[in-house]
């Protein structure tokens, strides 16, 4: 576990369980309740990633809670888009991917934080001294055409530039094996 990971683990009847995971996913939005789950509650809002996990047996249930990411008092988030390792990077960008590809296909535009995240993590990605710099230059004007396609509000050119961007990591991909 990070030193920006807050860790909870509780132990209650298998009955409670529906009654905490309400209680949990109303926390995203204001206090939480059980008791148990008050202090936990802060660290909800800026995590960047929330791990669950429940055990039943004999009428009793484990729950586990582990927030990721949470920004200590006076910093910023634990893992901001943009430095890491190539493989971090890479697996920021997969899964802020998934989240441009599921706006588009509801013919929304994603919000700013998550295009800003991707832009971000694919110029560090381009600029990574592990990997070599001339894999990147069509990636790179492709990425132009979907900041350009978002500055515009342009949902069919985004979507476009994604199905760009995604075979051109695919083809990136197919001759880096």
């Amino acid at each position: 576990m990070g030193q920006s990971d807050t860790k909870i683990e509780i132990i209650l009847q298998a009955d409670e369980v529906s009654v905490l995971l309400k209680a949990l996913a109303g926390g995203f939005r204001h206090a939480i309740e059980p008791e148990a789950l008050k202090a936990f509650a802060p660290h909800l809002e800026c995590c960047t990633k929330l791990e669950l996990s429940i055990k039943q047996l004999g009428g009793m249930a484990e729950l586990k809670l582990k927030a990721k990411g949470v920004a200590q008092p006076g910093e910023e988030a634990a893992l901001e888009p943009g430095g890491g390792t190539y493989k971090a990077i890479k697996k920021r960008m997969k899964t802020s991917f998934k989240f441009l590809q599921h706006s588009t296909a509801a013919l929304i535009l994603p919000p700013a934080e998550v295009v800003d995240a991707f832009l971000k993590d694919s110029l560090a990605m381009c600029a990574h001294p592990d990997r070599g710099g001339a894999d990147y230059g069509p990636y790179l004007e492709i990425l132009n055409s979907f900041k350009a396609a978002y500055d515009n509000k342009d949902r069919a050119a985004l979507s476009q530039a994604l199905d760009a961007l995604n075979a051109s990591k695919k083809s990136c991909h197919a001759v880096a094996k």
